[in-house]
């Protein structure tokens, strides 16, 4: 007969059942956590590949585009004999790269971009244009008249180096009396994200102005050519509908505008969403037939400007 195990015996086997099972959960529990972690740091270092990969392509792509502009603009024969008919606009809009906005899909290392192209001289200058072409320009964006000129004379009170406020505009005591930690700036715009800290600002009106805008010396007088039809109601003196109008009976433009643009890269597939924007000088009598003062890389859908400086001269 087999003797039966004693007391402490069964204790010391409870014991060692204990301790192998908390040994199984610890490495089960280490073997979890090392997986999540591996996971995350593959997730992060593709998503740096991605990154790396689409600035290398935003550089292909602003080279295209410089070549696309260089290049002559084509001038097409009308087909009738009382002008160009709405068939020539079209076939001439096929064939060449103009700075108005028209999205252009292009193919490059397997990857589908779009590349829209703006002149940047046919926006506003923020630091350079008079009060009334800013209130204009925020009446054009569908800003109320008493809100656009007491926006448009903040701008003009930001940017002037003197402390005397515009009719409607602010200088540091009404900054200081609406509770913010400065006051105004007193010296020209550097950079859109200023805009924000302009008292009557508001994110969405930010939103709306920012593209309609240049930090370049343009004067109070932006290129119309290639305006949208904000600027061209803000220069002109007309309505909205009158710009949209005359924006649609513009014949076959005679130039390409520039020499700066404003490049918009946006990527499909792999890298879809990300976006990159610059402006881009073309220099063609120079040894580097263009220069890139500037690039910001983003997110498509991102409130402008996009985010991740990354400045070049």
């Amino acid at each position: 007969m087999r003797p039966r195990p004693s007391a402490s015996s069964t204790h010391q086997r409870g014991i060692a059942l204990m301790l192998v099972l908390w040994v199984l959960t610890l490495l089960t529990v280490m073997a979890i956590s090392m997986t999540t972690t591996q996971r995350g740091e593959l997730a992060l270092t593709e998503h740096q590949l991605a990154a790396t990969r689409f600035r290398l392509h935003s550089d292909a792509a602003l080279a295209y585009m410089a070549w696309q502009f260089i290049q002559p603009l084509p001038q097409l024969e009308p087909t009738s004999g009382v002008g160009m008919t709405a068939a020539d606009e079209a076939a001439v809009a096929a064939t060449q790269w103009l700075p108005d906005g028209t999205p252009h899909e292009w193919q490059f290392a397997g990857t589908t971009f779009t590349i829209t192209v703006f002149n940047e001289q046919s926006r506003v200058a923020l630091n350079h244009a008079s009060a009334a072409t800013l209130a204009a320009l925020l009446e054009a964006l569908a800003v109320p008249e008493a809100e656009a000129l007491a926006v448009a004379d903040a701008l003009v009170d930001w940017r002037d180096a003197d402390d005397l406020a515009q009719l409607n505009g602010a200088e540091d005591g009404d900054y200081e009396a609406a509770g913010a930690a400065f006051g105004a700036k007193d010296e020209p715009f550097t950079a859109f994200e200023e805009l924000r800290q302009v008292r009557g600002m508001t994110p969405e009106l930010y939103q709306r102005l920012v593209p309609e805008l240049t930090l370049t010396d343009s004067g109070d007088a932006p290129v119309l050519e290639f305006a949208s039809a904000a600027v061209l109601a803000a220069t002109q003196g007309i309505s909205l509908i009158d710009a949209q109008m005359q924006q649609s009976a513009q014949v076959q433009p005679r130039s390409r505008g520039g020499p700066l643009y404003r490049v918009r890269v946006t990527a499909a597939e792999p890298d879809a969403g990300q976006q990159f924007e610059a402006l881009l000088e073309l220099t063609p009598a120079q040894p580097t037939p263009y220069l890139v003062h500037w690039r910001r890389f983003g997110w498509a859908g991102a409130a402008p400007p996009l985010v991740a400086v990354d400045g070049e001269q």
